[in-house]
């Protein structure tokens, strides 16, 4: 048996959070950011995952109009890591790329930036029109230390709401999987994109395998708002009184969360393989996400509170959620016993701008590179057999629904916002001076 005592391990902490379309409040944000970690060193990686990043017009034209947004989370996640180690020194973690694919973002941050390796992102809309209102962004690298290594690739998502589009979520899903590809960063000029990263390194030719999500070589990780509920019918005028879940409630009790999360509609659909194929999920233990009518008191753990606040017009749900694929079976065959440490899997407190909770995951990884299967490999890993195939049109299709994108986005910014207004009032007057004067120089 292969001794893996010596096989060094990589430290991840994954966050997902739906920003309810607001900026965060930094000091609120930094002081439960690292909640879900078990120990006081800040993890190798951080990765967070973020929905409804900023209001549509702006995420839709991106850009410098999402730095602001993308900025409060990095001074957030700087202070809470300040505050986790106990340390004044240069910032701790060096942002390794903040993107956004609408509204939908992902901002990775690492301790050790010289670790990152081969940048490459991807992302695909699934809204309407295939623009971005839902979708994913993915970013995958390698990471190098001393003479080890390992592939990562994080995906935020976003799939479709209500309790009664069930199907819809399951086609979203296969969307993703058919649309996101990986492309060097140096490609993406044309993205929806705020880059933090490095140096973008030339356009690779890669293979549809292995540009898609379920890269053969590359662990995975897919967090986000994925808005699988607890129902396909929305609840019953009194239901929120008779059978929504308190904190007072106990495993005994019939309106203990846990029953609740008997009708979760994401492990259903997964064990019957329609949606998130191969991913597993460390236990959930913790309560329903989402949806919270958002009231005080914020910031204040479980064990703290009298009650929870839900909205009475959706069922509580575990709508956001952080799944990955296990170890392949072709490294486990040369490599006993490496496997994926799950340390902590929980939900944070509920924030003041948003009616979500977010959600944690803290892991270890084996810093081992996943070697190619062999030709001959088989099994039912979607990395070997990927459930969907890529479009072959993906870029065509993304390129039409980003001009959408564009076109909304700059027609809401204009009649929605003040700032946009104010735009459209000063090209009128500008117009309107510049004709009377050419209309003066021609009268003389």
């Amino acid at each position: 048996m292969a001794d893996n005592s010596t096989i060094p391990d990589l430290s991840v902490y994954i966050l997902t959070f739906n920003c309810g379309l607001s900026p965060i409040d930094i000091d609120a944000f930094a002081s439960q950011l690292f909640a879900g970690v078990t120990t006081s060193t800040p993890p190798d990686i951080l990765a967070l995952s973020l929905q409804e990043i900023a209001p549509i017009p702006k995420a839709f034209i991106g850009g410098t109009f999402l730095v602001p947004y993308f900025s409060r989370f990095y001074h957030a996640v700087q202070k809470a890591a300040y505050k986790l180690s106990n340390s004044s020194a240069s910032p701790i973690y060096t942002p390794i790329a903040a993107r956004n694919l609408g509204l939908t973002g992902i901002m990775l941050f690492a301790k050790d930036a010289e670790a990152i390796q081969n940048i490459e992102t991807g992302g695909v809309g699934v809204g309407i029109a295939e623009m971005g209102n839902k979708g994913a962004v993915g970013v995958r690298f390698t990471y190098q230390r001393g003479g080890s290594s390992t592939e990562l690739t994080f995906i935020a998502a976003h799939l479709a709401a209500m309790e009664s589009e069930l199907k819809r979520r399951n086609e979203d899903w296969k969307n993703i999987v058919r649309g996101l590809v990986f492309k060097s960063t140096a490609s993406d000029s044309k993205e929806n994109a705020t880059s933090l990263s490095a140096e973008a390194r030339p356009l690779l030719s890669i293979s549809p395998r292995d540009s898609s999500i379920y890269k053969p070589t590359s662990h995975l990780f897919v967090a986000g708002d994925l808005n699988y509920r607890t129902s396909t019918l929305s609840p019953a005028p009194n239901d929120h009184a008779d059978t929504f879940p308190q904190p007072h409630n106990d495993r005994s009790s019939p309106n203990h969360f846990s029953v609740l999360f008997e009708n979760d509609q994401l492990n259903q659909e997964r064990r019957a393989g329609r949606t998130c194929h191969g991913l597993i999920e460390a236990p959930v233990t913790f309560p329903p996400t989402y949806k919270y009518d958002s009231r005080e008191p914020f910031l204040t753990p479980d064990e703290d509170l009298s009650q929870w606040h839900w909205a009475k017009h959706r069922w509580p749900s575990w709508c956001d959620r952080i799944l990955y694929l296990d170890i392949p079976s072709w490294l486990s065959a040369t490599k006993p016993g490496v496997k994926i440490t799950t340390h902590k899997y929980s939900a944070l407190p509920l924030m003041p701008t948003s009616d979500h909770r977010p959600v944690t995951l803290e892991v270890s990884i084996p810093l081992v590179p996943i070697p190619s299967p062999s030709e001959d490999e088989e099994g039912d890993d979607p990395r070997i057999s990927p459930p969907f195939e890529i479009n072959v049109d993906w870029k065509s299709r993304r390129d039409r629904a980003r001009i959408l994108e564009l076109v909304v986005g700059f027609s809401m910014y204009c009649t929605t916002t003040l700032e946009g207004a104010g735009i459209v009032v000063a090209m009128v007057v500008g117009a309107a001076g510049a004709y009377f004067a050419i209309r003066s120089m021609l009268d003389i």
